[in-house]
C-alpha cells in the first residue's frame, strides 16, 4: 500500500472520528441540561432546551471537519506527530509520485501512532456522555425515593414534593373522528368528542396522588418518570379532581361535545302526491349534513297494498352509497313506478336515511320526512265540482301510522339482538314520531268543532294530558268558541259533529297509550294500541264525505262601535318593565360575587369555583361557559392584567349587555 492510499485511509478515520467526537459532546451538553431542568422541576419546554442545547454544541464542532477536506491538512496533521518523515509526506500529498519519495513516507509507521490519537480523542467525551446519560436515569429515581429529601435547597425541595405543580393531558379521539391526538399543560377544562381517551399525567411518586372523577375513585398509576391517570371522556360534563398528599388540589373540568345525528332533508318530492296511474320515473333528491362525517345513506320504500284490515307491505332500500366521511353531500336516485308494478289503492312511502360513522355509543341515525305517492281508485272519482284540495289530513295520518307500525314491528323483531340502551333509544325516537303524529290528529278533532290546533301556543297541556273524553273534548271546543253559553250536552243520543270525530277521538287515546309504552322500551306492548289508532283512522277516513271550502271565519269585534262607548275614563300611568330574573341565574350570580371576595385571600380556590360554576353552565349557558374558564385561567396563571378583562366577560354574560338609553351622548375626550 503506497504513502498516499495511507493518507486517504487516515482522512476518512480523521472524519468520521470528529463527527463522532462531535455527536458525543453534543449528547453530553443534552443530558446535563436535562438533568439540571429535571432536578428544578421545569415545565416540557425544558427538554426542547436541552435538545437545542446539544444541537448548537454539536453543529460548532461539526464545522471543524471542512479542514479535513484538505489532503495537505492531513499530512501536516501527521507531520507535527512524526518529524522524522522530513515532509516526505507533504511532498505526497501535493501529487509528487517518486518511488524515493514514497519509500522515505513509509519509512517510519505513522498510521499506526495517528490511529491510537483518533482512539485517544474519542475517549473523554465518551466518558462525558456515559456520566450525563447515567446522571439522566439517577436523577429521578433518587426523587422518587427520596420524595425530595436529596439535596438541591428548600425552594428544589418544595417543588418535588408538590406533585401537581405540573400537570399534563393527552386527548386521543375516537378513531372514526379522523381528528389527531392533542396535548396540553395545565389546563383548566378538556373539551373533547364523547369517547374520547384522556390522559392526565405529570411528575412525582403516583402514591402521592388520588384521583376522583364525579366523586367515584380513580387508580392513578406509576409511569417512567411520574404519575399517570387515564379515563374516557364521559357523556355529561364532569370534573376530575386531583389530591396530593403534599400540597394543595386541582380541578380539571371535562367538557364533552356530542356527536350529533345526520341531517337529512328530502327536497324531491317535497309533498305526497296522487297519481292516476303509476308509471314511468320518479326522481329522488335527498341533502345530507353531518358535523363530524357521513359513512352511508339510502333511500328507504315501502309499498303498501290492499284495503280495510288486509294489508301487505313491500320494504326495500335503494341508491345505497359510502360516504367515506364526508360531512355535507346531496343523494340522488330515479325509481322505476313501473319496476313497483303499483295497483289502484297501492302507496308508496318513502324517506331517505343517513348514518354516521359513530362506534363508540352510535351510529347516529338522521332520517327525513316520509313522502307518500299513492294510486288512486277508481271509486275515488267523483262527479260533484269541487275546488281542488290536498288530501285530507286523515289520508296522511293513515300513512304515517303504517310507517310507525312497521317500524315498531321491525325492532321487536330485532329486539333479542339488541342491548338495552340501544333498545330504549329506538323505542323512543319511535314515541317521538307517534307523539307528533297525535298532536296531527288532535288538530282535526279541535278545528272541525271550531277551536284552535293543539300545536298552537299555550295547548300543549291538552296533547300531554293523555286520554281526552268526549265532554272534555267539548268542552275545550267551547272554552274556545263560546261567549258565556252553555257546553253541548253530550249525554244520550251525540251530537253530529262529535259523531264524526269519535273514530279519531278514539284513534287520539289509542296513540297515548302506543306512546306511553314506546317511552319505556316496550315496543311490543305498543303494537296493540298502534293498530287500533290505524283502525280507528281508517274507519274516520272511510265515513267522511265532507268536503270544507276552508275554515269558518271567526267573529271579530266592531271596534268602530264599541270605541267609545264606555262610561269610566280611564287613567293611565307610566310604569317601568320588571326585568323578570331567573332563579338559576340569581343563584349563579351570589356565587360569582362569593368567588369575587375570594380572590384576594385565596385565588386558586377561587379558580376551583369557577370551574365548578363551568361544570353547571355548560348544560344551558356555554358563552358563560366560555367566560367562567378563561377567568379560571386567567387566575390559575396570576396573569393580573387578563384578570379584568375576563370578570367583566363573566359579569356580562350573567347580567347582560350594558344598557345604552336614548339622550346622553358618547363622552369623545376633552376639548
Amino acid at each position: 500500500m503506497t504513502a498516499h492510499d495511507r493518507l486517504l485511509r487516515l482522512q476518512r478515520s480523521l472524519a468520521v472520528t470528529l463527527v463522532a467526537r462531535a455527536l458525543l459532546v453534543g449528547a453530553a451538553i443534552a443530558f446535563v441540561v436535562l438533568v439540571i431542568a429535571r432536578t428544578l422541576l421545569l415545565p416540557a419546554w425544558s427538554v426542547g432546551l436541552a435538545t437545542l442545547a446539544g444541537a448548537g454544541v454539536a453543529i460548532a464542532m461539526l464545522l471543524r471537519v471542512r479542514g479535513v477536506r484538505s489532503l495537505s491538512r492531513v499530512a501536516l496533521w501527521v507531520e507535527e506527530r512524526t518529524p522524522s518523515l522530513r515532509y516526505s509526506l507533504v511532498t505526497v500529498a501535493d501529487g509528487v509520485r517518486s518511488p524515493s519519495v514514497d519509500a522515505q513516507a513509509l519509512s517510519v509507521p505513522w498510521w499506526g501512532d495517528a490511529q491510537k490519537a483518533l482512539l485517544k480523542s474519542l475517549l473523554i467525551p465518551g466518558l462525558a456522555a456515559l456520566v450525563a446519560v447515567a446522571l439522566a436515569l439517577f436523577i429521578p429515581a433518587a426523587a422518587r425515593l427520596g420524595h425530595g429529601t436529596f439535596v438541591g435547597g428548600a425552594a428544589a425541595n418544595a417543588k418535588v414534593t408538590d406533585v401537581l405543580a405540573v400537570v399534563h393531558v393527552a386527548v386521543a379521539p375516537p378513531s372514526y373522528s379522523g381528528r389527531a391526538a392533542t396535548t396540553v399543560d395545565d389546563p383548566t377544562s378538556i373539551e373533547a368528542l364523547v369517547g374520547s381517551v384522556i390522559t392526565v399525567s405529570g411528575n412525582g411518586d403516583a402514591k402521592l396522588v388520588t384521583a376522583t372523577a364525579d366523586s367515584s375513585a380513580r387508580s392513578v398509576a406509576q409511569r417512567a418518570n411520574g404519575w399517570s391517570l387515564t379515563l374516557p371522556m364521559p357523556a355529561r360534563p364532569g370534573i376530575v379532581r386531583l389530591h396530593a398528599a403534599v400540597g394543595r388540589d386541582r380541578l380539571i373540568v371535562l367538557a364533552p361535545i356530542a356527536d350529533a345525528a345526520p341531517v337529512v332533508t328530502l327536497l324531491i318530492p317535497a309533498h305526497d302526491t296522487i297519481v292516476r296511474r303509476a308509471t314511468g320515473m320518479f326522481p329522488l333528491h335527498a341533502q345530507l349534513r353531518d358535523d363530524i362525517g357521513l359513512r352511508d345513506a339510502s333511500f328507504e320504500l315501502v309499498v303498501s297494498s290492499g284495503s280495510g284490515e288486509n294489508f301487505t307491505f313491500r320494504t326495500t332500500a335503494i341508491a345505497r352509497t359510502t360516504l367515506g366521511g364526508r360531512t355535507e353531500t346531496t343523494l340522488d336516485a330515479r325509481v322505476s313506478l313501473d319496476s313497483l308494478k303499483l295497483e289502484p289503492g297501492d302507496i308508496l312511502q318513502l324517506r331517505a336515511v343517513a348514518r354516521d360513522g359513530n362506534n363508540v355509543n352510535g351510529p347516529g341515525i338522521g332520517s327525513s320526512e316520509t313522502r307518500a305517492l299513492r294510486v288512486a281508485r277508481a271509486d275515488e272519482y267523483d262527479s260533484l265540482s269541487v275546488e281542488q284540495l290536498p288530501p285530507p289530513e286523515e289520508q296522511g295520518a293513515v300513512l304515517s301510522q303504517r310507517m310507525l307500525i312497521n317500524l315498531t314491528e321491525a325492532l321487536v323483531k330485532r329486539q333479542r339482538t339488541l342491548t338495552r340502551p340501544v333498545l330504549v333509544s329506538e323505542s323512543q325516537r319511535i314515541a317521538g314520531d307517534q307523539k307528533k303524529l297525535r298532536k296531527r290528529v288532535g288538530d282535526i278533532v279541535f278545528q272541525r268543532m271550531g277551536g284552535e290546533p293543539l300545536s298552537e301556543e299555550g295547548s300543549d297541556e291538552i296533547a300531554n294530558s293523555g286520554k281526552l273524553t268526549p265532554e272534555q273534548v267539548l268542552a275545550k271546543a267551547d272554552s274556545v268558541t263560546n261567549t258565556g253559553g252553555a257546553v253541548m250536552d253530550v249525554e244520550g243520543d251525540e251530537t253530529p259533529i262529535l259523531a264524526i270525530n269519535k273514530p279519531l277521538l278514539e284513534a287520539f287515546n289509542a296513540m297515548w297509550d302506543a306512546g306511553r309504552a314506546l317511552e319505556v322500551g316496550e315496543p311490543a306492548k305498543a303494537l296493540p294500541p298502534m293498530r287500533i289508532a290505524l283502525a280507528a283512522i281508517e274507519k274516520a277516513r272511510q265515513a267522511e264525505r265532507i268536503y270544507l271550502r276552508g275554515k269558518p271565519s271567526t267573529a271579530i269585534v266592531d271596534v268602530a262601535k264599541a270605541r267609545l262607548a264606555g262610561k269610566d275614563k280611564g287613567v293611565s300611568s307610566v310604569r317601568e318593565p320588571r326585568p323578570i330574573v331567573d332563579p338559576v341565574l340569581r343563584r349563579r350570580s351570589a356565587t360569582f360575587e362569593r368567588v369575587t371576595s375570594l380572590i384576594a385571600r385565596d385565588p386558586d380556590a377561587a379558580a376551583d369555583s369557577l370551574l365548578l360554576m363551568r361544570v353547571d353552565a355548560l348544560g344551558d349557558a356555554p358563552a358563560l361557559a366560555a367566560a367562567l374558564d378563561d377567568a379560571a385561567r386567567a387566575l390559575r396563571k396570576r396573569d393580573n392584567a387578563a384578570i379584568p378583562l375576563a370578570w367583566v366577560r363573566v359579569r356580562r354574560a350573567l347580567g347582560g349587555q350594558p344598557v345604552q338609553r336614548a339622550g346622553v351622548s358618547v363622552w369623545e375626550g376633552a376639548p
